[in-house]
């Protein structure tokens, strides 16, 4: 296994096909879940999956770190950090929506270097590696280049995110009344979207690490751009995200400051 991000893409393909098994096992129907501290639900399929994968890079990957979203961990500054959200939209998996997602993700000096996002249900697997860009099923895929917002698709999270906020109600008001089409798909879908050329940005808050690193790299290595709303790192924890096509990033980016106004041209 070659220590790099195409070698840790790899390896994350085959963590997907372990993760997928057991999801699709669980999957179907309505299924039974607990409530963690932060209220989000958790269901046996994502700690199993969690698990599964932690043990296989104890095995593989001694040296590397890891930080999942059911047990905890956190960035390693020096070295790779192994990124894990074994279930994405867990409340679409728990009502048996195929929309969900094994999130997987190699971190690296504060990047993600590759990533992997397996949606079994979907029958869709994405990867990506820095250099070497990005896929969909093993096809090569890459954003649009839809510059004017009067020509963009914008993507979004629930409005629950945007209404309990006067300010970010105003801001989604803002960008649909700039853009083409806008539609709240939330989750890893979106990002995907946006890496296929199907969209041209995602606008979305409250995000955790877990569900940003993977999306990320597959967005950037498909020629996109990733940041907060304000142009920072996307992953230095504000859980803010602007994933793009690039061409249009800045005129998204003007629509979300206060006070923005944009521009349809």
């Amino acid at each position: 296994m070659a220590d790099e991000p195409g070698g840790w893409r790899d390896f994350a393909l085959t963590l997907a096909d372990r993760a997928d098994r057991i999801a699709l096992d669980h999957f179907g129907g309505q299924l039974p879940a607990r409530r963690k501290v932060d209220g989000s639900p958790v269901t046996a399929a994502d700690e199993a999956i969690e698990r599964a994968l932690r043990d296989e890079l104890a095995r593989c990957w001694p040296g590397h770190a890891v930080l999942g979203e059911e047990e905890g961990g956190a960035l390693d500054p020096e070295r790779p950090t192994w990124v894990i959200d074994p279930i994405d939209a867990t409340k679409n998996f728990m009502r048996g929506i195929p929309i969900f997602a094994t999130l997987i993700s190699v971190v690296q000096a504060g990047h993600p270097v590759a990533g992997v996002v397996s949606a079994p249900a979907l029958g869709q697997r994405w990867d990506a590696a820095a250099g070497q860009g990005a896929r969909c099923n093993g096809a090569a895929v890459s954003v649009s280049e839809h510059a004017a917002l009067r020509d963009c698709h914008v993507l979004h999270g629930g409005l629950g995110t945007f209404r309990s906020d006067p300010a970010m109600w105003d801001r989604l008001g803002r960008i649909s009344d700039a853009v083409w089409r806008t539609r709240g798909f939330g989750d890893f879908w979106m990002a995907l979207l946006v890496a296929g050329g199907h969209a041209e940005a995602v606008v979305e808050r409250g995000l955790s690490l877990w569900d940003i690193a993977a999306p990320a790299c597959l967005v950037t290595e498909a020629g996109g751009r990733v940041t907060t709303w304000d142009g920072g790192p996307v992953l230095g924890g504000s859980g803010e995200l602007l994933a793009s096509n690039g061409a249009c990033h800045d005129a998204v980016m003007a629509l979300l400051a206060d006070g923005g106004v944009g521009t349809s041209h």
